[in-house]
């Protein structure tokens, strides 16, 4: 029984380290994967993600519904800051990483300056099982879960809605897709919009496993840009993905090996690696084999 609990802990620990880095950059994808603009606001929409996710709470509102306003909330957010601030620096990579990161630097500072440095806390739901002798929470594999749902919707929004053609070509040329009469302005906000609500949303589960305060964000933002990287941008969905299960792999075995830190400090080296062996992502790569193989099928 006791080598059962240690199988299941190892693949429950692996399932959770995967889920947290998928709900991180789930929103950073279309951000910065698809739209190219570094964003380093990504962890302050979290951030009011978790904020509105707590707020609601404590007024009265189910968890599940006020995680829904947290997305709804980052996404009007998004928006907003799209087209005041974000929509002057596209294809411009230094200038609007400076640009949000200077966001990032008012949202928090007008957060600490509004609610103060106090702490909230939203329950995490759910309990707990057993397995053997060890204890797991319900709630992390609820996070797992949602995780892969929300990755999976990304994928057929952006594959079988207009919604996600005119979006994508937008993206991709922007000066053909208003040839067609596709108002790319409106696409640029929509789809930031839908970015700051994913990375609400992240927010708003991460709320209830998490402290939150004003510097809530910065504990999202480099994991979610080195998952996202280390991906690459030929496919997001699928570099994603194949990212978030070769760092969570390398964290989760240093982990039980070592230490937790040790584990943070494996994974930055995971992705180090993984860039220097293939400099464009490992999205960039899958398609190029797969491009030869059909070719070689062919």
């Amino acid at each position: 029984m006791e080598t059962v609990s240690i199988i299941f802990s190892f693949i429950y620990q692996y399932a959770d380290n995967i889920g947290f880095l998928l709900l991180a950059a789930v929103g950073l994808i279309i951000i910065f994967g698809m739209m190219g603009v570094i964003n380093m606001a990504h962890g302050e929409l979290m951030m009011i993600g978790a904020y509105i996710t707590a707020f609601a709470y404590h007024a009265g509102v189910p968890a599940p519904i006020a995680i829904i306003f947290a997305g709804i909330g980052s996404g009007l957010a998004g928006i907003v800051l799209e087209r005041l601030v974000i929509r002057f620096f596209y294809r411009q990579l230094l200038s609007s990483l400076v640009v949000t990161w200077g966001i990032s630097l008012v949202l928090t500072e007008g957060f600490l300056l509004i609610f103060g440095p106090s702490i909230l806390n939203v329950p995490t739901p759910f309990g707990s099982f057993g397995v053997g002798e060890l204890t797991f929470g319900i709630y992390r594999l609820v996070l797992f879960g949602v995780a892969l749902l929300l990755i999976g919707l990304i994928w057929a929004l952006f594959s079988y809605t207009r919604f996600g053609a005119r979006a994508r070509a937008t993206m991709e040329n922007p000066e053909m897709a208003e040839a067609f009469g596709i108002n790319t302005s409106r696409m640029y906000a929509l789809t930031f919009g839908l970015g700051s609500a994913l990375g609400g949303i992240a927010g708003g589960m991460f709320a209830l496993t998490a402290t939150i305060s004003p510097f809530f964000g910065v504990n999202y933002t480099l994991f979610a840009f080195i998952t996202v990287v280390v991906g690459g941008g030929a496919n997001v969905i699928t570099g994603v993905t194949t990212s978030a299960a070769a760092l969570a792999g390398a964290q989760t075995i240093v982990n039980n090996a070592w230490s937790v830190y040790v584990g943070y400090v494996s994974m930055m080296l995971a992705a180090f690696l993984i860039l220097l062996i293939l400099p464009r992502g490992i999205s960039e790569y899958l398609e190029r084999r797969k491009i030869r193989v059909a070719k070689k099928n062919g």
